[in-house]
């Protein structure tokens, strides 16, 4: 099976080769394909490729591959804190790369309390380094405020500066507030270096009293200098002269531990806001990218652009809106109207131009079930590269159709990236949180769009034209689509998938090198009865 294995990828490698426009590939050995859990790849600073597989029966399993692509190790994690054994309880906040080492940020339950770890990892050997605990929320056997079609956070959120590795950990307590409860220590901010020492401590929350309870929206590090983060700010009873919710825009230096705020004046009752902050060093700005429900129409897409200055004044807040785009599946689609996608990344460059990644969601409700009778049509992708002030320059879409159970919320594809993931509740034959939606990785001259997708004409005797969705993993095979020279080509890179042979691939999984333009991701194969996996490197 080795040989197999070796030399299906010596065949995929010289294949794809030939024209130096299509991706290569490279395999590592086959093992068995992993079981019910959540699996994450890394590809580390030394050349190595981490593998972490959280396992309902077994809790961490790590594998690391060197340069060569050769599994060197494979291990379980024994935590002295974590309860492996209890995936039910657990919650994965993020897992990064930092200093070169694969950390996991972990939220259990114990005793109805959430309790938050960061287990550190070898880069070599991928056995546990160290473990902290980084704090706790209260219980959530509490009450959590929700008024005015917001609910408060309660929970735990990680984000990472990717230039400088420096983080900030976010711990929020969204229960009513007590009589004689001091408001000030309800929301804790820790901002740490990459070699994990913790450098300040803040706390948020409004001198003035304005809002009382806040929905996290987003939040992001700029080295050691500062966090910036975006929040939904209500009261639990509406207070006389000020708006039941507004957006606020806040800020920590690291020689101060209270926030500065910038209440955002034209979102006036926004509610069940998302988004993402992103720091712009080039233009000294932070911009933060809204999606208001409320306010989505046929000519409005609901998406803001806020532009501020590094110290929180609000420079411009443009509408976003897709012409280009529009225009785009018209043509390749066949749209009569025009594309109202949900935004599902945002791309920051360092010039300040970015790229965003749209998805068409609705929603629907199928059987008696209560937790698994809403479901959410994951249809067409269109993507836009904006300009400095979010106006396009290129466009790329893709006709698709996925069905998961649950609702998909925004930013689904920056949450998964992230690995933010819980356990509770999932059917595994039911699960396809890792395999929809799409990716895309681009170049100057030439783009490509990866996802699964369900190849209806491997379907025996089947007659019925109609677009069928993916709706199970079993079902999946993963296609390639390259965009080059105003052309669209579908590429399987793995094979010509047949009734009896698929090949499919775990976004979720998956992580991208910019600087080696390699996509590593986890491939599953089935071949008549036999299922196999193996760890794909994909050189663009």
């Amino acid at each position: 099976m080795k040989y197999i294995s070796s030399l299906l990828a010596l065949i995929l490698c010289y294949t794809l080769a030939v024209n130096g426009q299509n991706p290569t590939v490279a395999l590592s050995n086959e093992f068995e394909q992993p079981g019910d859990g959540w699996d994450k790849l890394l590809q580390l600073k030394n050349g190595n490729t981490c593998y972490l597989h959280f396992s309902r029966t077994t809790g961490l399993e790590v594998r690391m591959y060197d340069r060569k692509r050769v599994q060197t190790s494979m291990d379980t994690v024994h935590s002295q804190l974590w309860n492996s054994s209890d995936l039910e309880n657990t919650e994965i906040d993020a897992i990064y790369q930092i200093n070169g080492q694969p950390v996991i940020f972990l939220q259990q339950l114990v005793k109805d309390i959430p309790e938050v770890f960061r287990l550190v990892l070898d880069e070599n050997t991928g056995k546990l380094l160290k473990e902290d605990k980084l704090g706790e929320l209260p219980s959530v056997r509490n009450r959590t405020m929700f008024a005015q079609n917001n609910e408060a956070s309660h929970d735990c959120y990680v984000e990472k500066d990717q230039r400088s590795d420096y983080y900030a950990v976010a711990l929020f307590s969204g229960t009513e507030i007590q009589p004689g409860e001091n408001e000030q220590r309800r929301i804790f901010v820790y901002h740490f270096s990459p070699e994990h020492q913790l450098i300040n401590t803040g706390y948020f929350y409004m001198q003035d009293a304005t809002f009382s309870y806040f929905s996290y929206i987003h939040m992001a590090v700029d080295g050691e200098r500062k966090v910036y983060m975006a929040t939904t700010g209500f009261n639990g009873k509406r207070k006389s002269g000020n708006a039941q919710s507004k957006v606020v825009f806040s800020m920590l230096c690291r020689d101060s531990t209270a926030f500065a705020h910038n209440v955002i004046p034209y979102s006036f009752n926004y509610n069940q806001v998302s988004g993402l902050v992103k720091v712009v060093p080039a233009f000294k700005e932070i911009r933060l990218l809204l999606h208001v429900p409320s306010e989505r129409g046929s000519s409005n897409s609901g998406t803001l652009m806020n532009i501020f200055t590094e110290d929180g004044k609000l420079r411009k807040h443009p509408v976003l809106s897709y012409p280009e785009l529009s225009r785009n599946v018209e043509m390749n689609l066949n749209y009569k109207d025009n594309y109202n996608g949900i935004p599902q990344n945002w791309i920051m460059n360092n010039d300040g131009s970015s790229t965003l990644m749209l998805e068409n969601l609705s929603y629907f409700k199928q059987g008696n079930n209560q937790i698994m009778n809403l479901h959410t049509n994951m249809g067409d992708a269109g993507v836009a590269e904006l300009d400095t002030l979010g106006k396009e320059d290129a466009t790329w879409s893709l006709g698709k159709y996925q069905v998961i159970t649950g609702t998909c919320q925004p930013f689904f594809q920056h949450r998964r990236s992230k690995s933010e993931w819980s356990f509770r509740n999932k059917i595994a034959a039911l699960n396809l949180s890792t395999y929809v939606s799409y990716d895309f990785v681009n170049f100057p001259d030439l783009t490509f769009v990866l996802f699964n997708d369900y190849l209806q004409y491997l379907d025996t005797g089947g007659g019925d034209k109609t677009k069928k969705p993916l709706k199970f993993a079993d079902d999946a095979n993963f296609v390639c689509y390259r965009y080059y020279n105003k052309k669209i080509e579908r590429m399987y890179l793995f094979g010509q998938p047949e009734v009896s042979k698929r090949y499919a691939c775990m976004l979720g999984a998956s992580d991208y090198n910019e600087r080696s333009r390699v996509y590593a991701t986890v491939m599953l194969s089935r071949i008549g009865t036999n299922k196999k996996a193996a760890i794909a490197w994909i050189q663009f």
